[in-house]
């Protein structure tokens, strides 16, 4: 019964991407009147964090969603909040990368895309400084264009793999050169309100977080539940196992209850999605995609399995709210279509979106208790 229903919902999708485009958008838009949508981000007395910021030409989505999650973290457990450098884990991330790339002779993914771990990785190894010392950025822009860097980049480890330079200090030093360039160098040493710090001590300071207390969660049928399991996604560079998966239904409920008792939540999701409207504010699930009653694990994993789900996107949760017997969430994004709408820089994303698109989220385990009363 499975195997027929995985092919019904197969040939569904394959249906619903014959249809005229318009047809489809109009489609979504009728569907999107019966679902109570927010008019205003008010009714979710939003988790405190900073205004969101727009990514614009850069693949760090990644950085600028899970250092929103950390800020807010901060407040939560009473450190003083600041605004953190988005382009700070950036240039140390392309710096592990490069180093993992030589060390496993080209084998490893050298590219801008990044999870969670991209953050709190390099937090805890290199420390933090604020966006006020640090923009990352030598262009005389306020807004951020990677595509120059991302070139040079990938120029120079296409070389490297190509004439085998296998040589980590020297690779690690142009991988350098080229990030000082165009990203600026990283203060070694910088003031901030009337004290010194490096790195390191601004970190114990201001974002001295219990790094070991947070858990990455996920939800798909291709490993056991409630094991420690790897996101199979490309920018899971490091093939890192810290994603514990649990079934669909914990999946989601720990996360929504974490969210309405006041802990925020960084996520990763697909958004090439019909459902996704910016001028509209919102993310649904229309039903020639699939219909809300028939949403399952089934058909989260069909849609992960035959690519129509991918790791395109992190964004940060800071608000929950039920709308006339629909679940909303608040989203405070850093993509440009955020910016479409009337609430700039934020999404209204429907429960169903959530269960079907999202591959993994970020919590504090305290917010999450369902879930944590399983861990080894």
């Amino acid at each position: 019964m499975k195997k027929y229903y995985g092919i019904l919902l197969t040939l569904l999708i394959v249906m619903a991407t014959l249809l005229p485009a318009q047809t489809l958008h109009q489609e979504a838009l009728d569907y999107l009147k019966t679902l109570h949508k927010p008019q205003s981000i008010k009714p979710f007395k939003a988790i405190f964090h900073f205004p969101a910021m727009n990514q614009d030409t850069t693949n760090s989505c990644w950085s600028f969603s899970t250092l929103s999650f950390v800020e807010s973290e901060a407040h939560r457990l009473g450190l003083k909040p600041v605004k953190l450098a988005v382009m700070f884990p950036v240039y140390f991330a392309f710096i592990e990368k490069a180093r993992r790339f030589v060390r496993t002779k080209g084998e490893s993914r050298f590219g801008p895309g990044d999870l969670f771990t991209g953050v709190t990785d390099i937090i805890q190894k290199y420390g933090m400084v604020p966006q006020s010392v640090y923009r990352g950025q030598v262009r005389n822009s306020e807004t951020y264009n990677h595509i120059e860097l991302e070139s040079r980049l990938k120029q120079l480890m296409n070389e490297v793999k190509t004439l085998r330079l296998w040589d980590e200090d020297l690779v690690v030093a142009k991988v350098r050169q080229i990030l000082d360039e165009e990203l600026g160098p990283p203060p070694l040493h910088f003031m901030y309100e009337g004290h010194s710090y490096t790195p390191r001590s601004f970190r114990d300071t201001f974002v001295a977080l219990p790094w070991k207390d947070y858990l990455m969660v996920t939800s798909f049928l291709y490993a056991p539940a409630y094991q420690f399991t790897e996101l199979k996604v490309p920018d899971n560079w490091a093939h890192q196992k810290k994603y514990f998966n649990v079934p669909l239904t914990v999946f989601y409920n720990s996360l929504k209850q974490a969210v309405r008792t006041g802990f925020s939540v960084a996520f990763d999701s697909d958004i090439v999605e019909p459902g996704r409207m910016g001028k509209q504010d919102v993310t649904f699930v229309p039903p020639f995609d699939i219909p809300s009653s028939h949403i399952d694990a089934y058909a989260r994993e069909l849609r992960f399995e035959n690519g129509s789900t991918s790791d395109d996107h992190l964004m940060h949760i800071i608000g929950f709210h039920r709308f006339e017997g629909d679940d909303w969430f608040l989203v405070k994004d850093s993509w440009r279509t955020a910016w479409q709408g009337a609430q700039k820089g934020y999404y209204f994303f429907h429960g169903d979106y959530i269960k079907l698109k999202v591959l993994a989220y970020l919590v504090h385990k305290d917010g999450i208790p369902q879930i944590t009363e399983h861990l080894p």
